[in-house]
């Protein structure tokens, strides 16, 4: 194993290494302790940071989903009220003349014709369209909780490449602070070519990790603005950090697991349609009635060279006749239909089960990771990293196992930021899976 010279040091040397020191366990700790400095560059000081119930209120108010989807409630009750409308009656107005053996005759007929519906076509038509109206309102909920989950998501992962993007910002300043001070020391032989190079190497990682970062972190800001409605330069300042809600008891998680299959509301969509399938077979079926029509009117009859007329009352009705079209396709298809909405259902149940189940196992291991992780970092993490510094500085390790410690707490804190992001992304899944907020519950 290479390691640096034994030669005595001169004090310069020992000053050296102690700013160096000194540097190195300040990049440490920063990024926990100066977090609040990392702002936009147009945010002001006094602007409060952004929360995500305020994100989540701004993207309701944007969504153009969410816009769509409530005009689409609107329709469906717009074609709600239409469905229950009566037929509307028909005026008529005849006249009919007639000669003869030098006389003349003049009749006119004025009559209200009205269809009349008495096989319960208008009902199915009114549940139909009812059904179709409480499955746009379903459809609303599922939009809200799918742009809910896409601002947590965004939001959450803002937070986490910030904090990422700082922890690569300071490090490479302080490897290329370091790697300067490496160069008096090669220059005076205190550490080896390939100490130098290995320092080098490391240099140009961290710029490399930084440069990523950056990226990470501008493209996850331009997402969280796209979703609220707003130019990247004028998305508010950002919390430190993002603190999980109070986890829920596992008995009640499985519980709304359950429950998932029966009342999420893509469910809900599927039977709503279902039931409309249902009403449009009975109307098909309906329809193959004929639906009579009664017409009532004043008859008013003149004849000339008699000098006489008369007046009175007409009254008819008329029945179509079903030779031809008897809808017995029609009847089929809407029962076809049915039948396909009955099976649809089954297969969103089994499907939302399905996925209830597999984003809480998700949420569980997030959860458990983040928890392992928490209990190793902290105070004695640093303290075990600055001594490491000290005896990397005395001499006593190696400038690549200062190396390896330095860059696997980097790694971990980075690790750390994404799982603390990744829990409320699995949570906020977990809700859109059940089709329900996790309320937790205070435990006895």
């Amino acid at each position: 194993m290479l390691t640096t010279t034994s030669r005595p040091r001169s004090s310069l040397e020992r000053w050296h290494f102690r700013l160096l020191a000194t540097l190195l366990v300040a990049a440490l700790a920063w990024p926990r302790l100066g977090a609040t400095q990392v702002s936009t560059p147009t945010s002001r000081a006094s602007d409060a940071p952004l929360t995500l119930e305020a994100a989540h209120i701004a993207a309701r108010r944007a969504s153009a989903e969410l816009a769509a989807a409530r005009e689409a409630v609107q329709a469906a009750r717009g074609r709600e009220r239409q469905a229950a409308a009566v037929a509307n009656p028909v005026v008529s107005y005849g006249t009919e003349q007639t000669r003869g053996g030098g006389l003349s005759n003049r009749q006119h007929i004025t009559s209200l014709e009205q269809p009349l519906e008495i096989a319960g076509q208008r009902a199915a038509r009114r549940d139909a369209a009812r059904w179709r109206r409480e499955a746009e309102e379903a459809q609303l909920t599922l939009v809200d909780g799918a742009v809910t989950f896409e601002v947590t998501r965004a939001f959450t992962t803002a937070l986490a490449t910030a904090r990422q993007s700082a922890l690569a910002d300071q490090a490479a300043r302080e490897f290329a602070l370091a790697l300067r001070v490496s160069d008096e020391r090669l220059a005076a032989g205190d550490i080896s070519g390939y100490a130098h190079r290995r320092l080098r190497l490391e240099a140009a990682r961290y710029a490399v990790i930084r440069a990523e970062a950056a990226l990470e972190r501008a493209t996850a800001r331009r997402a969280l603005a796209a979703h609220l409605g707003v130019a990247v330069d004028s998305l508010p300042p950002l919390p430190d950090s993002l603190s999980a809600p109070p986890p829920a008891r596992d008995e009640e998680l499985t519980a709304l697991v359950a429950r998932a299959a029966r009342s999420h509301p893509e469910v809900r969509i599927a039977e709503l349609e279902f039931a409309a399938a249902i009403a449009d077979a009975r109307l098909a079926s309906r329809e193959r009635l004929p639906i009579p029509s009664l017409s009532a009117g004043y008859k008013r009859e003149e004849s000339v060279g008699i000098a006489s007329s008369f007046s009175g009352f007409v009254a008819g009705v008329s029945i179509p006749l079903p030779l031809w079209d008897r809808r017995a396709g029609a009847v089929d298809a809407a029962d076809a239909e049915a039948r396909q909405r009955d099976a649809v259902v089954t297969a969103v149940r089994r499907r939302i089960g399905r996925a209830a189940a597999d984003a809480l196992d998700a949420f569980r291991v997030a959860q458990a990771q983040h928890a392992r992780l928490a209990g190793e970092l902290g105070a004695e993490t640093r303290t075990a990293l600055t001594a490491a510094q000290v005896a990397y500085t005395e001499g006593e390790i190696t400038l690549v196992e200062w190396l390896d410690a330095v860059r696997a707490y980097r790694e971990t804190e980075a690790s750390f930021a994404s799982l603390g992001a990744e829990v409320l992304i699995r949570r906020a899944a977990l809700e859109r899976a059940v089709g329900a907020p996790i309320v937790a519950t205070p435990r006895d």
